[in-house]
């Protein structure tokens, strides 16, 4: 359980520390780069060595490294889209109810049973997610009705990499050592293909490095290695199945940035947000006893 909560933690605080990015003006895009490198680097000092060489190529597991490091540079760049045409609460609602997707392939893949009251927990989240971050929003403006495709296709895609996480853990993952090379290989494909876009626009003259950037890129890349790697972690313990161990980390996540949002940047919460916010704790606690195999 310290390995979930670990996760949710990092994972809360990786959504805060954007906030500070933006109020010293730091570019997201060179900052989200230099993290996954940062990221490698930390995985490469925890084992001691940089794994990859020539015959990780050949692990059945490579491919789908590559193709996890691929989606984080796609689903970072939607988040940032979304957020801009279609409006934060739309983002953040598509990138939450996500949570679905793997629970789905949980129990259709690996027949976990989900009984009764872990599928009212996970319903319960459902709707705290819809209330917590339910704000009304102004300056959001669409100028075409393709974006609205954004959204969808975030909720699609945060939905495939914690499935493809739990994908990998089940099927691959044998210890921790395959562990950290599997993340550090994802990280690896993520920082290359990051890189190459950046030389390209340092290129073209739209981008141009500055030490806090990178810096920013430090404070990011450590935590969010390890975010994952806990993650994992949990994944790979007796004590809770993926189908509650994922959207409790979702759902855990929210609610620990809504706080930092009350008591840290003083927000204003609406009646809606706070009953989301209850129903937060409540979903978690019916998921977590209802993954204990209690009953009605």
């Amino acid at each position: 359980m310290n390995y979930l909560i670990f996760s949710i933690l990092l994972n809360a605080y990786l959504g805060v520390i954007f906030v500070f990015f933006n109020k010293y003006k730091v570019d997201l895009f060179q900052a989200i780069v230099f993290n996954y490198i940062i990221c490698v680097i930390t995985g490469s000092v925890v084992i001691g060595e940089f794994p990859i060489q020539i015959a990780t190529i050949e692990e059945p597991w490579f491919k789908w490294a590559m193709l996890m490091g691929f989606m984080f540079i796609a689903v970072f760049n939607l988040i940032a889209a979304s957020s801009v045409n279609v409006g934060v609460t739309a983002t953040q609602t598509s990138n939450k109810l996500s949570l679905i997707i793997p629970v789905l392939f949980s129990w259709y893949l690996y027949q976990e049973a989900i009984g009764s009251i872990k599928w009212v927990g996970i319903f319960l989240a459902l709707l705290a997610v819809l209330f917590t971050v339910f704000k009304t929003e102004k300056g959001a403006r669409v100028k075409s009705v393709w974006v609205y495709f954004l959204p969808i296709l975030l909720f699609v895609g945060s939905g495939l990499i914690d499935t493809l996480t739990k994908f990998v853990e089940a099927r691959f993952i044998t210890n921790d050592a395959t562990a950290n090379t599997y993340l550090i290989a994802g990280f690896f494909s993520a920082a290359v293909i990051g890189l190459f876009v950046l030389l390209f626009l340092y290129g073209m003259g739209k981008k141009k490095f500055h030490i806090k950037h990178l810096v920013a890129g430090m404070i990011l890349g450590i935590p969010n290695y390890f975010s994952i790697f806990y993650l994992i972690k949990a994944l790979r313990g007796n004590m809770l199945t993926s189908s509650a161990i994922i959207p409790i980390n979702n759902i855990g996540v929210l609610f620990v940035v809504s706080l930092f949002g009350i008591f840290i940047f003083k927000e204003k919460m609406s009646k809606l947000n706070y009953v989301g916010m209850v129903l937060t704790i409540l979903s978690i606690a019916l998921i977590y006893f209802g993954d204990k195999h209690f009953s009605f």
